[in-house]
């Protein structure tokens, strides 16, 4: 048995939370016999730096120093990390600058508390999905080899304020990188970005970017950008982006003019949408593969309205941010029609995950246990509620205002319940939890094909179906129907996967809706979803196949 670093050995003995190795010394001893194994056992760090070394991989072991808040692995040689990274949930910091990483494990998004992700200097050409890491403050990717930021920044990332990803291959920005509320660094100097999206100047805290070094396409832009006049800059992305919505508000109005001209007095958002079907698809009987949900007496005093439909045959990859604008749909309909999710909310679930027939019903808070979307561990509804209620305040206080944002400005809809409102499917697992949060067991996702739409309320049962109308119609405006011509099975062509293809020439597109069945704690039918007298607007036609 080998004997143990003397630093290794102190800290053991010392039962010390930090270690510290670099330098020649350590390069020579991990030259010739590796690294220490013993470090793995020091189960007290909550700092470890090992840096500046010829070190060219990390032990699995490193995922039993489970209470690590700090570790700094830059300026070695390491070509890979070990899946069990994604032990150090604790993990704040994390350091992989300057080394020889081409890849990372996907477990690395299982580190929800990271605050600062340091991958500068590597070989990267892609990242894992970031979206589980909303505590994310600092991004570092600068010096790789990325031709497309990861997939997951959303406004989800409430406290994100640098992304620095000079020296890359980038050769677009996402439009939603204005969802980032706190951004106030933006680097993506170096790169072969051709345009910037205008909707940057949207940013609300953006206070230096970077964007030297690039291939911009428009003269007066590249300019700017190379001469760092920011807020010229952002004067001018503001500029066009305005232009940019006029010139829609016009074609709007030239469309809605030929349309009199032709003796239709139609407004504009049944001209867009004349072509576009809802196809209805009736509650299966036969194989009794329809979904059931059963309200439960509990919910009747808490949330009682509750209407559910499935949409399948969805392509969500038909192009390049389809994905991106239906989430952002979704939270511009709680903003909107849901009035700030007062009168509704809306939840989205995978049906492959999802197993029938589904309860609708309310529990005491202590008992309710979810996983909430972008974590990993189950809680319960009751230490949830504390955890957010906590960060609101912390977060208030930090930034030294009156008022609260996030999830967290939606905890008051759930102020003096004895018991909260929860969906749950066949095998238990709760799946909703209204108004606060879904599971993240059951999320959607570019992958997506067949989506269980669930809309609740403490109002009534038409503000349920009216936003679930508004859903559908504005579903079927992003594009994400299938044409109809085309089977559910066909994949779509190449050349439909870039944003705004088919554009010149727009095409019928058709979405599938199946009806799903609300019944009583008895199984009487309350509502079927959706039935003859619902999906009225005279925007979209509908086939109803049951007639």
């Amino acid at each position: 048995m080998s004997f143990a670093w003397p630093e290794v050995s102190t800290a053991r003995k010392e039962k010390r939370k930090e270690l510290t190795l670099h330098g020649a010394d350590i390069n020579e001893r991990i030259e010739s016999g590796g690294l220490d194994e013993h470090i793995f056992k020091l189960n007290l760090l909550n700092y470890l730096d090992i840096s500046k070394t010829c070190l060219p991989n990390l032990s699995e072991s490193i995922g039993k120093l489970t209470e690590l808040m700090r570790l700094s692995l830059g300026n070695n040689q390491l070509t890979t990390l070990p899946p069990t990274i994604g032990n150090l949930s604790k993990l704040k910091l994390l350091d992989l600058s300057n080394n020889k990483l081409e890849s990372l494990p996907e477990e690395l998004s299982q580190l929800t508390h990271l605050e600062t992700l340091n991958l500068s200097v590597n070989k990267l050409t892609r990242i894992p999905l970031i979206g589980k890491l909303a505590a994310l403050a600092i991004f570092d990717v600068s010096y790789n080899e990325l031709t497309e930021l990861p997939d997951g920044i959303s406004e989800n990332h409430e406290y994100l304020t640098q992304i620095r990803a000079g020296h890359n291959k980038l050769t677009e920005l996402p439009e939603d990188l204005s969802n980032l509320v706190r951004l106030t660094t933006l680097d993506v100097s170096e790169n072969k970005l051709k345009d910037l999206p205008l909707q940057l100047c949207e940013c609300p805290k953006l206070k230096e970017f970077n964007g030297k070094g690039n291939c911009i396409g428009e003269r007066r832009l590249a300019k700017m950008v190379d001469q760092g006049q920011f807020k010229v800059m952002m004067t001018y992305l503001s500029a066009e982006l305005q232009k940019q919505k006029e010139r829609e508000g016009k074609s709007d109005k030239k469309s809605k003019s030929k349309k009199k001209k032709k003796g239709k007095d139609k407004d504009d958002e049944e001209i867009d949408l004349a072509k576009n079907m809802i196809s209805v698809l009736r509650f299966p009987l036969e194989d009794e593969s329809g979904v059931t949900v059963s309200v439960q007496v509990p919910v009747v005093t808490v949330r009682p309205y509750i209407v559910c439909c499935i949409v399948r045959h969805l392509n969500l990859k038909k192009s390049l941010n389809m994905f991106k604008h239906f989430i952002t749909l979704q939270t511009r309909l709680h903003d909107t029609v849901c009035q700030k999710r007062q009168a509704a909310t809306i939840a989205t679930h995978d049906m492959k995950f999802i197993k029938g027939p589904l309860t609708y019903t309310a529990e005491f808070p202590q008992l309710l246990k979810i996983t909430p979307l972008f974590k990993f561990k189950e809680v319960s509804a009751q230490k949830l509620m504390r955890d957010l209620v906590e960060e609101a305040e912390a977060l208030r206080k930090e930034k030294k205002r009156n008022t609260i944002s996030g999830i967290h400005k939606y905890l008051e809809l759930l102020k003096g319940k004895v018991q909260y409102p929860c969906l749950r499917d066949a095998s238990d697992q709760v799946i909703s939890f209204p108004p606060i949060t879904n599971s993240d067991k059951t999320k959607i996702s570019d992958e997506t094909t067949d989506i269980l739409i669930e809309v609740t309320s403490s109002t009534s049962l038409d503000v349920c179906k009216n936003v679930m109308e508004e859903l559908l119609k504005e579903t079927l405006l992003l594009g994400i129907g299938r044409p109809d011509n085309t089977p559910p099975s066909t994949e779509p062509k190449e050349a439909d996967t870039s944003e705004g293809a088919g554009a010149t020439k727009p095409e019928k597109l058709i979405l599938v809706v199946e009806q799903v069945k609300i019944v009583d704690h008895e199984g009487a039918l309350k509502v079927l979803y959706p039935s003859r007298t619902d999906l009225t607007c005279d925007a979209f036609q509908v086939i109803r196949n049951y007639d």
